[in-house]
């Protein structure tokens, strides 16, 4: 029995010592795999995968004119007498001032992809050799109003620089999801508009979604909305869609009821919305229940 005990533990050891050469191997050989707080993509398409931006970035969103509010000053500000001023400048070895209303310049500070749909978006050389004179200038300005690359905005340059990708169907739904959303052009628009997003901070970010509403024929909204509605069907960034769309619908909800244009963009987000809670709830809630 002795004898046979003996074997025994000799043929355990035996099989763990390839193991731990297996577990070497894949330590020397680079194949570790990377931890979830480093993976940057989704895991699977039916995850919601959130922003990887700080909570205090989405709560500050949401709650940006009660802190606003608290931090007010109780007496006005004095200016001083001599106080110096700056101006914003582009990055590189000469000093370049930025013009808020040029949208070349605003792209230079903005993500390689951002940068790259709104220069797709750009006119054909052959526009901008009509001519120097005071009638082909106002041409071009009027033709860029029409086609909105000459928005102050950053954000609405990108929503119309993405809007032939952000089409949600004749019904609102979805449409040519099947071939638009699925589509690597369709994708990487939308990320390079929801890029630019995560690169504003909480102050920006409330400016860029308040712009949406200059535009009298809702145009912006109805693209914005849109935009969600494919965020809400990839689940990418799902807190920080979620913030935004509380935001939006807070400060032009109002306009949305009054546009017929964008009733499709809301029903389809309603849709998606509720698809996304009915998913959430029943594991939320049996968490609640083990928890209480």
């Amino acid at each position: 029995d002795e004898e046979g005990d003996g074997e025994e533990e000799e043929e355990e050891e035996g099989e763990d010592e390839p193991m731990e050469e297996a577990e070497l191997g894949g330590e020397e050989g680079g194949g570790a795999l990377p931890s979830l707080s480093e993976n940057e993509s989704q895991l699977h398409p039916r995850l919601f995968t959130l922003s990887r931006l700080p909570a205090s970035h989405v709560n500050a969103l949401v709650n940006l004119d009660a802190i606003n509010e608290r931090n007010k000053p109780v007496e006005p500000p004095k200016k001083p007498a001599l106080a110096p001023f700056f101006l914003p400048s582009l990055d590189g070895v000469e000093r370049t001032f930025v013009d808020p209303s040029d949208p070349a310049a605003a792209a230079a500070s903005m993500p390689a992809s951002s940068a790259e749909l709104l220069a797709s978006a750009a006119p054909a050389p052959a526009e901008a050799e009509e001519g120097d004179g005071p009638k082909a200038k106002r041409a071009r300005a009027r033709r860029m109003r029409e086609q909105g690359l000459g928005a102050h905005s950053a954000l609405c340059a990108l929503l119309l620089a993405a809007e032939p990708h952000l089409s949600l169907g004749p019904g609102g739904g979805d449409g040519g999801a099947g071939e638009g959303a699925g589509s690597s052009e369709a994708a990487a628009a939308t990320s390079a508009v929801t890029d630019y997003l995560l690169t504003l901070g909480p102050s920006a970010l409330d400016l860029e979604i308040r712009a949406l509403g200059e535009d009298d024929s809702g145009r912006m909204l109805v693209l914005a909305l849109a935009l969600l509605v494919r965020q809400l069907q990839t689940r990418r960034d799902f807190e920080l869609v979620q913030a935004i769309l509380h935001v939006l619908l807070r400060l032009h909800g109002e306009a949305l009821l009054t546009t017929p244009a964008a009733m499709p963009a809301l029903r389809a987000l309603r849709e998606h919305q509720q698809a996304g809670w009915c998913e959430l709830q029943e594991p939320i809630h049996s968490n609640l229940c083990l928890l209480a």
